[in-house]
């Protein structure tokens, strides 16, 4: 008797200390050639956030016309952020003007925008609990 109860107590707070895990789709529209890459940043702080070496989570998926999604399977519950960029000419980077302002379609998730540099975590920031799918247009 004592070996059940002592397993089910284990058995029970295993379950409430487990983290929760949920796909992550992020689809990107507002974009004309399908020629390219989505790069895709997931953040889970204020602190990684916009340094692509700290991100969370990286994907990369080829451009189809007008409309791409790429599933993050998996992800842990938790306030996250996402950036990316369309790298139509396959570069590898986000392409910038002598001033530095990009010349290649960009979004973040909520469709936060930046004012002079990306949008702020704050902005950008959403609850990430079940499956879901964040839609970020590159208009």
């Amino acid at each position: 008797m004592k070996i059940g109860i002592t397993t089910l107590i284990l058995f029970v707070t295993a379950n409430l200390f487990a983290q929760a895990k949920h796909d992550l789709i992020v689809t990107t529209t507002g974009y004309k050639n399908k020629t390219g890459n989505i790069f895709i940043a997931v953040y889970n702080s204020e602190q990684n956030y916009m340094n692509v070496s700290k991100a969370s989570y990286l994907g990369i998926t080829k451009a189809a016309q007008g409309k791409t999604s790429y599933t993050f399977k998996n992800i842990p519950d938790a306030v996250y952020a996402v950036s990316l960029f369309f790298d139509e000419n396959k570069n590898g980077k986000l392409d910038k003007n002598f001033f530095g302002i990009p010349t290649e379609k960009y979004g973040f998730s909520n469709n936060a925008k930046g004012f002079f540099g990306p949008a702020k975590f704050s902005k950008a920031k959403f609850e990430h609990h079940a499956d879901q799918e964040i839609i970020i247009s590159l208009e």
